[in-house]
């Protein structure tokens, strides 16, 4: 079984298509994919999509991403944001984090929003998905307070070499997408040799990030199956035995059942 652990069939190009989206994702052998929110409406939809398509075995996460965090009052987190977490298809919380790439919110707002965020998973006991982006010195400043109290999740892991030895430290999972099989992505190729294999996840960040040979198109849940293949190549293993090594690393991580619902 193979695993999407991020994806955004709730996105506005793709949420027209999502059901045709999971078909398409199941036929590939996708048995698990997570559906992720980026604001609270986003983060609604993610809840309500994880229920619609419980068959193909979709979870939601919802949280609130950097990008979206100034649309917010910042001394709290929404109470919505709280009743959705205790959803019982939410596995995690996410996406949230840093992005001074864009910079769409303040840098202290971000901050803000980021600890906040991850005071709830360790209250909750939920892991966080974390994005994080040109920023991982001030990131890893705030996660440092909760290494050991939230099970964490770098999605579209981009802090390189560099910080790779305290994201593991921490605990922490790096989830890998299409952009391990581009060709200008060599750093990202020796992190994917590097991690230890109980630390590694795989992801599409549909409809964003396409892996080979679809690059330049609508990314998509079904095309995980290349982000495996690449990843198996450059570990020197099977796709099988990578994919049964991803499908333990999800389960213990997001706490669901290893077997279809």
């Amino acid at each position: 079984m193979l695993i999407d652990s991020h994806c955004h069939p709730n996105s506005d190009s793709l949420r027209a298509e999502a059901g045709d989206l999971m078909e398409r994702a199941k036929a590939a052998g996708v048995g698990r994919a997570l559906i992720v929110g980026c604001d609270l409406e986003d983060s609604a939809e993610a809840v309500s999509m994880a229920h619609r398509f419980a068959g193909y075995g979709a979870y939601a996460a919802v949280g609130i991403h950097p990008h979206e965090a100034a649309r917010y009052e910042a001394s709290s987190l929404p109470r919505a944001l709280r009743d959705l977490a205790g959803d019982g298809r939410v596995a995690a919380l996410g996406e949230m984090g840093l992005d001074y790439y864009y910079d769409h919110s303040p840098r202290e707002v971000q901050r803000n929003f980021f600890a906040m965020q991850l005071e709830l998973a360790a209250e909750t006991g939920l892991p966080a998905v974390l994005h994080i982006r040109d920023a991982m010195p001030d990131a890893l400043a705030i996660l440092r307070d909760f290494a050991g109290k939230v099970r964490l999740l770098f999605h579209c892991y981009g802090g390189g070499t560099e910080h790779l030895d305290e994201v593991l430290g921490m605990g922490g999972l790096c989830a890998l997408g299409g952009a391990v099989t581009w060709k200008k992505s060599e750093e990202l190729r020796e992190v994917a040799a590097r991690l230890p294999a109980d630390r590694l996840l795989l992801e599409t960040d549909c409809p964003y990030m396409t892996p080979v040979p679809f690059r330049g198109k609508t990314n998509e849940p079904a095309y995980v199956r290349y982000v495996y293949e690449a990843v198996a190549r450059i570990r020197a293993v099977d796709v099988e035995e990578l994919a049964e090594q991803i499908e333990k690393n999800a389960a213990a991580f997001f706490g669901w059942e290893r077997e279809n619902v």
